[in-house]
């Protein structure tokens, strides 16, 4: 196969390029970013450049291409603050390489990450059942390209799949715009050795998956039967239920007696509390487990994944 993702470069991107290279059903990758994206092999081909410009789509998809993995984004908060940029990027581009995708004629598989941000409500546990009512413009922006490739994929243009992830753990680096980003820094900061001031609460509870389990999650999306994912796209991907405190805990736990860590401080801001109090607290999805797709067991599982995966 010939495989294009976008967003290569990012978190999750990353991780799913080098995945891919690794099968032997992958013959070439492109690899797309703004910034270079990685190229762990020789399968991978990085191309640097901004889809929110409309040609860049057109000059990256072609017949040859066989799956389209469409990462690239414009996270929850960078939307919120900019909303030009964030319809740009994660509205106008899915729509410019759905578009290239239809043109070049080939109905290439088009697995797109949504997120459960298309949901809104206080306490809220989301299911199969559960209605999309986003509050946010990200989580608006995702749900009208999940409707989008439903419509190309009912007219054969692509054959897609859609998955709504809940917070992805746990995101290396400094941390970018998303509302969430408060999750993964304070699973990174103390294991680090740095002190860190959260800024919601310890019973803050919200829905969590590994960066592992969503990759492997991505490639089994591409390998599903059309006819399996019938003519609804999207599935929510289940993701555990943990607060700010638990995930604190765990963190001293998988450090061990006596090992130093950096001190966790609570001080909740207003502002980040009032987001994180509409933030589904648990997905569960039966029709994503029917299809095969795996979740995390624990936070626990998730922080022994980072620590295996920082240390290799």
């Amino acid at each position: 196969m010939k495989i294009l993702v976008t967003g290569a470069a990012g978190f999750i991107g990353a991780a799913l390029v080098e995945a891919l290279a690794r099968r032997a059903d992958v013959e070439s990758i492109i690899a797309v970013d703004q910034s270079e994206p990685p190229a762990p092999h020789a399968k991978v081909e990085a191309v640097t450049g901004n889809l929110a410009y409309a040609p860049m789509a057109r000059s990256v998809v072609d017949a040859g291409i066989d799956a389209i993995f469409h990462l690239a984004s414009l996270v929850s908060g960078g939307a919120e603050q900019n909303f030009e940029l964030g319809m740009k990027v994660n509205f106008d581009a899915t729509r410019d390489l759905l578009e290239a995708a239809r043109l070049a004629g080939r109905c290439p598989k088009f697995v797109f990450t949504s997120s459960i941000a298309v949901y809104r409500g206080a306490n809220l546990e989301v299911t199969d059942d559960t209605r999309p009512a986003p509050r946010l413009s990200y989580g608006a922006q995702k749900l009208m390209c999940e409707v989008m490739i439903d419509d190309y994929s009912r007219r054969n243009f692509v054959d897609g799949r859609c998955l709504r992830l809940p917070t992805v753990l746990v995101r290396p680096g400094a941390a970018n715009t998303a509302v969430s980003g408060w999750s993964s820094a304070i699973i990174r900061e103390p294991l680090a050795g740095r002190d860190y001031t959260c800024p919601v609460n310890p019973l803050t509870r919200m829905a969590c998956v590994s960066v592992t389990r969503v990759v492997e999650s991505l490639i089994h999306a591409s390998q599903v039967p059309a006819a399996d994912f019938g003519s609804d796209r999207t599935l929510v991907m289940t993701g555990i239920p943990v607060s700010a405190q638990a995930m604190l805990d765990a963190v001293r736990k998988a450090a061990g007696r006596g090992s130093q860590i950096g001190k966790v401080r609570f001080e909740p801001d207003p502002a980040a509390q009032a987001l994180m109090d509409l933030v589904a607290k648990s997905t569960f999805s039966a029709r994503a487990a029917r299809l095969g797709f795996k979740h995390s067991a624990s936070i626990e599982e998730i922080i022994a994944e980072y620590i295996e995966e920082r240390s290799s």
